[in-house]
C-alpha cells in the first residue's frame, strides 16, 4: 500500500466511478475517519466499513451519470458516462464486509429476491 495515499484517494481507487467530494466526506464522517488521513493510518476495520458504505451508496445511487464535455479555444476534455450495473454484486460485497466486522448494517445490505408466477 502506498504510504502517501489518503483515505479519500484509496476509496476512489477501489471503484470505477466518479465520486463527488461530498459523498466521500459523508462516508468518512459516518465512520468517524478524518478526511486527509493517510490510508495506511486508518484501521482495516474502518477502511472496510467505509468501502462497504461506498458499495451501498453505488448500489442505491442513480443508474447512470452523464458524461461531461468541456471545450475552450481548441482545448477539449471529456469525462465518460458511468453506469452502475451490478447492484446485487455491490450489495453482496458490502454485506460481506459488514459481516466480517459484525456490523448492524449487514442486514440492510441483504439482497432479497421475490419470485412471482409470470402466468
Amino acid at each position: 500500500m502506498s504510504t502517501s495515499l489518503t483515505i479519500e484517494q484509496w476509496l476512489a481507487g477501489m471503484v470505477d466511478f466518479n465520486l463527488t467530494e461530498s459523498t466521500v466526506e459523508a462516508i468518512l464522517l459516518n465512520n468517524q475517519v478524518a478526511s486527509g488521513t493517510l490510508a495506511i493510518m486508518v484501521s482495516e476495520r474502518q477502511r472496510d466499513l467505509c468501502l462497504a458504505d461506498l458499495y451501498m451508496w453505488l448500489a442505491t445511487s442513480s443508474s447512470s451519470k452523464g458524461g461531461e464535455y468541456v471545450s475552450d479555444g481548441g482545448w477539449q476534455h471529456q469525462k465518460s458516462a458511468k453506469n452502475v450495473v451490478d447492484r446485487a454484486g455491490l450489495r453482496a460485497r458490502a454485506q460481506m464486509l459488514y459481516k466480517k466486522w459484525d456490523s448492524e448494517k449487514a442486514e440492510e445490505a441483504m439482497v432479497s429476491m421475490v419470485m412471482r408466477n409470470l402466468y
